[in-house]
């Protein structure tokens, strides 16, 4: 039976973007249909998929960076007012490109897009051939104090460690994969789909072989909390920004305030 096109992956492309990890799944052939699956009977989990930007990544220092951006261009501009409708107006193209599914659009130029859209309504005089460098200011981000001694921990514990992100692979590049010893990665450009869609959480885990009941979703961002969860995953919500949940109608398994304090969940309770 013929495959559809959007449920085929290259094996050369599935390696290229997600690392040796990949050659696992590439000895199943030259292409690999990944759609969603779950057991019946939960299984013990053995693999920590993460969000970057805002639960690893430190965020709260970009409105700094966005006004210094700024600054060297010879615009002034608060990057706190900045700063948040940017980040939204982003994910808003993000939800856009998705939906409409006319074919995948890079991150670096929605980012360029939404930079223009917002310049343009704040009426600051930014040149075009600029509006790509905010996106790239992510990957000078560094990582919360808690996020290595809890990764370590999780490490020891023995599960499997999974940047899994809407950032572009070049952000991530810059700004994570160096800095741990990751098993695997998946980007928005692994699948060509923006989360919070269903497949960018169920192709990757089918591409490591897993059943959902395997894989916790660890985010501080509440669409992942309902994403994870509408596609069968448990999740651990850290909460960074100290918000209440929003009555999505999912709630996270575990709610804990940071990296640590998940990894001494997971050493008592064994999930």
């Amino acid at each position: 039976m013929a495959a559809d096109k959007e449920q085929l992956i290259s094996r050369r492309d599935l390696v290229k973007v997600t690392g040796a990890g990949a050659l696992a799944v590439s000895a199943l052939g030259a292409n690999v249909i990944i759609p969603g699956r779950a057991n019946a009977v939960r299984a013990k989990a053995s693999a920590l998929f993460f969000d970057v930007g805002g639960t690893i990544l430190d965020w709260s220092v970009m409105p700094d960076k966005i006004t210094k951006f700024f600054a060297d261009r010879g615009l002034k501009v608060d990057g706190k007012t900045f700063w948040i409708p940017w980040r939204t107006k982003l994910f808003f193209y993000m939800m856009y490109n998705t939906m409409i599914g006319s074919g995948f659009i890079p991150l670096e130029e929605l980012a360029r897009r939404s930079t223009m859209a917002l310049t343009k309504s704040l009426k600051i005089d930014l040149k075009p051939s600029d509006a790509g460098g905010v996106l790239p200011l992510l990957g000078e981000l560094d990582v919360y104090p808690d996020v290595m001694p809890g990764l370590q921990k999780m490490r020891e514990l023995g599960y499997q460690l999974v940047p899994h992100t809407q950032l572009s692979s070049e952000v991530l590049k810059k700004g994570l994969l160096h800095r741990f010893k990751w098993d695997w990665y998946f980007t928005s450009e692994t699948f060509g789909v923006y989360k919070p869609h269903r497949s960018v959480y169920l192709k990757a885990i089918d591409a490591m072989g897993l059943d959902r009941s395997e894989v916790i979703y660890v985010t501080s961002n509440q669409f992942d909390v309902f994403g994870a969860k509408g596609a069968g995953l448990r999740t651990a919500w850290v909460g960074r920004w100290n918000e209440p949940l929003e009555p999505y109608g999912y709630t996270p398994d575990w709610h804990v305030k940071d990296f640590v304090e998940l990894a001494r969940v997971l050493e008592t309770e064994k999930p």
